[in-house]
């Protein structure tokens, strides 16, 4: 499996002057504290986007077996800590938005 199956996606725009800040409390923290809190995760990964419509700068994957294990994540007691650390710790120079999706097709180069 290449792809997974299901995942949050996170993304998030940064004040400029902030961006070292950002990326480090994230890589650091963040994400192996979502990837720890979240059960069921599989893991987490980051990107930065090189071609896009400006909307964020960022987006964070995180990975789940199934629909059922990563909707109980999001509704479970450690998202909304993870919530609150966010905006504690950056929220005040970045914003953020969450989606979820689930795999429809996936087709392998040969």
């Amino acid at each position: 499996m290449l792809f997974p199956e299901h995942f949050l996606a996170v993304r998030a725009s940064v004040k400029p002057d902030r961006d070292a800040d950002f990326n480090r409390w994230y890589n650091a923290e963040h994400t192996p504290d979502a990837v720890r809190a979240f059960p069921g995760c599989i893991g987490g990964a980051r990107y930065k986007v090189q071609l896009g419509d400006g909307s964020h700068q960022y987006v964070a994957l995180y990975a789940f077996p199934s629909a059922e294990v990563m909707d109980k994540a999001l509704n479970g007691p450690e998202v909304k800590k993870l919530i609150a650390t966010y905006d504690a710790d950056v929220g005040a120079f970045s914003t953020r938005d969450r989606t979820t999706y689930s795999k429809i097709f996936e087709f392998m180069a040969p």
